[in-house]
């Protein structure tokens, strides 16, 4: 029994030995499942990794998504959730995004003692990370968002939780 949940996984890519879930039917979607719809049909504690690559954005009620992931989640367990960045022409441009999220997005998500901000990265065009931008953002997360972040967009945040119970 696979303990490796890939949440939103599209109609093209799954993480390999993963329970793949996606509102739209494909060959390798295990469940079709809208994952607005509250709770998820998944028992407490059963998952050791949880995939969200690019779902996050499209949900109606983030916060309470990320309360049934912790809930299906293991104690230790870890989350990673790639979504456009808030300054990303991916972010605003897509009319099926309800929410738009940055680095301190998810340092708050952790201020709730249910998860661990373990690994963070703000990913950027090539362009950027040739002029030292992406380095300097990603070693100052928080000031890069407050003071510059409109004059040099990154394309996606890109964190893993680690889930505390």
């Amino acid at each position: 029994m696979s303990v490796v949940l890939d949440l939103g996984c599209g109609p093209f890519r799954k993480m390999n030995d993963s329970i793949g879930v996606d509102i739209i039917p494909a060959p390798h979607v295990d469940l079709v499942q809208d994952l607005n719809a509250y709770p998820y049909p998944f028992e407490d504690g059963r998952f050791e990794h949880i995939e969200m690559s690019h779902i996050l954005e499209h949900l109606l009620h983030p916060a309470q998504a990320m309360q049934e992931v912790w809930r299906i989640a293991r104690p230790n367990a870890t989350v990673r959730i790639v979504t456009p960045h808030y300054t990303s022409q991916l972010s605003y441009g897509d009319l099926t995004h309800y929410h738009h999220f940055g680095h301190v997005t998810f340092t708050h998500l952790c201020n709730g003692g249910r998860f661990r901000l373990e690994r963070h990265r703000l990913v950027f065009t090539d362009f950027y990370r040739v002029v030292g931008i992406a380095a300097m953002a990603n070693l100052f997360p928080r000031r890069w968002e407050k003071y510059v972040s409109f004059l040099f967009p990154a394309l996606y945040v890109d964190v893993t939780l680690r889930v505390i119970k």
